[in-house]
């Protein structure tokens, strides 16, 4: 257990006096009896603990201790910028894959750092969509296992996946996905115009930052097609449904 004191330095002239902020590092550690109130930074998060009169008590504090300053949630992309040509053929590939199968398709962005480069890197992946009786196909999802055989120097950084006709936004799904995935995704919706729409965030210990495109993208001009048949390969279609106008499954 460690101590400090809310705020780095002595308490300026006549202030208030400081309340002891400690850091539980060890199961047990001796409690303060002679501190009316002090803080504890525990696995769980902040506690507030007091000695009182009638009791003792620790519970989670809902704000830190007052004399110390605000700190706003922020941050900083410093993600590596996707080449316009890249990204023009992630669109393609997306496009050849919605042309295809009306579903969506996926990719990794990965750090190349012995060659300094960005790569897109289409993994093994199935694709879920509803199919109605007049032919129309509905997308629903797409599933993928990250690769555990990548050479050690290719670090993933982000996502890119496609929304095939649907507007480009972070659904409720992708941010349960993405929930524990530290990084940049990227949305492709509305597939069929040129050029598509486009959502870009990041997420950081679960929590969403949106980024301008121009961030992380070098640009883009028009997609590029047709996509490598290597990476259409990687896609497999499971119809989840055959759904009729009148409602009726089978």
């Amino acid at each position: 257990m460690k101590q400090g004191n809310g705020r780095d330095g002595p308490a300026p002239r006549g202030g208030a006096p400081r309340t002891p902020v400690l850091v539980k590092h060890e199961p047990g550690f001796s409690w303060p009896e002679d501190e009316r109130l002090f803080y504890v930074v525990a696995s769980g998060g902040l506690y507030v603990c007091r000695n009182h009169e009638f009791f003792r008590s620790c519970v989670p504090a809902e704000r830190g201790p007052s004399p110390l300053e605000e700190q706003k949630t922020f941050l900083e992309p410093r993600f590596p910028r996707i080449p316009q040509a890249l990204f023009e053929e992630s669109v393609g590939f997306f496009s050849d894959i919605a042309d295809l199968h009306g579903s969506e398709a996926a990719a990794l962005l990965l750090w190349d750092r012995d060659e300094q480069r960005v790569r897109l890197h289409v993994p093994e992946q199935t694709a879920s969509v509803s199919r109605y009786s007049d032919g129309y196909v509905s997308p629903i999802g797409v599933h993928y296992v990250p690769p555990p055989d990548l050479p050690a120097d290719w670090i993933p950084f982000g996502d890119i996946h496609c929304h095939v006709g649907y507007s480009a936004y972070a659904s409720a799904t992708d941010k349960d996905d993405e929930l524990h995935s530290a990084g940049l995704h990227i949305v492709v919706g509305r597939i069929h115009d040129e050029p598509p729409d486009l959502h870009v965030e990041a997420v950081v210990d679960g929590q969403r930052f949106h980024i301008d495109p121009r961030q992380v993208i070098e640009g883009y001009r028009q997609r590029r097609v047709p996509a490598p048949k290597s990476w259409i390969d990687k896609v497999s279609v499971e119809d989840r449904t055959y759904v009729s106008w009148t409602g009726s499954a089978s």
